[in-house]
C-alpha cells in the first residue's frame, strides 16, 4: 500500500497516525482509498482529520459524551480528590499510632470507597461513551492539574490527591472489554455510589446525582446471569 502513496513512506507515516482517531474498520478503508487514488499528503491529512472530526460531531449529538465527561468524570474528579485524601491521610494517622480498631476501622472503610468508587466511574464512562473517552480524560485531569497546582506541600505528597487513578484506570479497560457487569457486582458498586451520596451531604442535588446515576446506570444494564 506504502509503494502506491504517490507520497514517502515518512509521509505516509503522518496519515497513518492521523488515521488512528477512526474505528479500525474505517481506517483501513480510508487508507486503502488514498493509496490506491495516490493522494498527496495534506489531502491525505485533510481527509482523514476531517473525517474523523465528523464522526467527533456526529457522537456529541447524543447524551453520551456528555453524561461520561460532564456528567460524570468532571465532577467525580472532584469527590475522588477529596476522598484520596482523606483515605491517604486516615491510613497514615493509623500507621502512625498504635493498633486501634477504629482508626483501622476508618482507613480500610475510606479506602474501599474511593477504590470502587473509581472502578465504577472509570467503568461507566469508557463503557457509556467510547467514542469520546478523550474528552473524559481531559474533564477528570482539568481538575486533577488545578488541584495539583494549589497543592500547598508542607511535607505532605501530592500523591495523596490522585490514589484514585489506579482503581479508575483499570475500570476504564474493563470498560473497554464489556460493556454490562453482572447484576452482584453492579449491585455492590451501586450501593457503594449511595454510600458516597449520603456522606458527601454538600454540593447540592446536581452533584450529589452525580454521585448516584453511575450505580443506577449499571444495575439497569447489567447482565442477569453471571459475569
Amino acid at each position: 500500500m506504502k509503494g502506491q502513496m504517490g507520497i514517502g513512506g515518512m509521509r505516509w507515516r503522518f496519515v497513518e497516525a492521523a488515521a488512528v482517531l477512526l474505528v479500525p474498520l474505517e481506517r483501513e478503508v480510508v487508507l486503502g482509498d488514498l493509496a490506491e487514488t495516490e493522494s498527496s499528503l495534506w489531502r491525505g491529512l485533510r481527509d482523514v482529520l476531517s473525517l474523523a472530526a465528523r464522526r467527533q460531531l456526529a457522537l456529541w449529538r447524543g447524551w453520551r459524551p456528555w453524561a461520561a465527561s460532564i456528567g460524570l468524570a468532571m465532577p467525580a474528579s472532584l469527590f475522588l480528590m477529596g476522598w484520596s485524601v482523606a483515605a491517604s491521610g486516615a491510613v497514615a494517622s493509623f500507621l502512625g499510632e498504635p493498633a486501634q480498631l477504629t482508626a483501622l476501622g476508618l482507613s480500610l472503610s475510606r479506602l474501599l470507597l474511593v477504590t470502587c468508587w473509581a472502578w465504577m466511574a472509570g467503568f461507566v464512562v469508557s463503557s457509556v461513551s467510547r467514542g469520546t473517552l478523550w474528552a473524559s480524560a481531559l474533564a477528570c485531569g482539568g481538575p486533577c492539574l488545578h488541584c495539583l497546582s494549589l497543592w500547598p506541600g508542607n511535607g505532605l505528597s501530592f500523591l495523596r490527591l490522585l490514589v484514585f487513578l489506579v482503581p479508575g484506570l483499570f475500570g476504564v479497560w474493563r470498560g473497554r472489554r464489556d460493556l454490562r457487569l453482572g447484576l452482584s457486582l453492579a449491585a455492590f458498586l451501586a450501593t457503594a455510589g449511595a454510600l458516597a451520596f449520603l456522606i458527601s451531604g454538600k454540593g447540592g442535588w446536581m452533584y450529589s446525582s452525580s454521585l448516584l446515576w453511575p450505580g443506577l446506570y449499571l444495575t439497569a444494564t447489567a447482565k442477569r446471569g453471571p459475569v
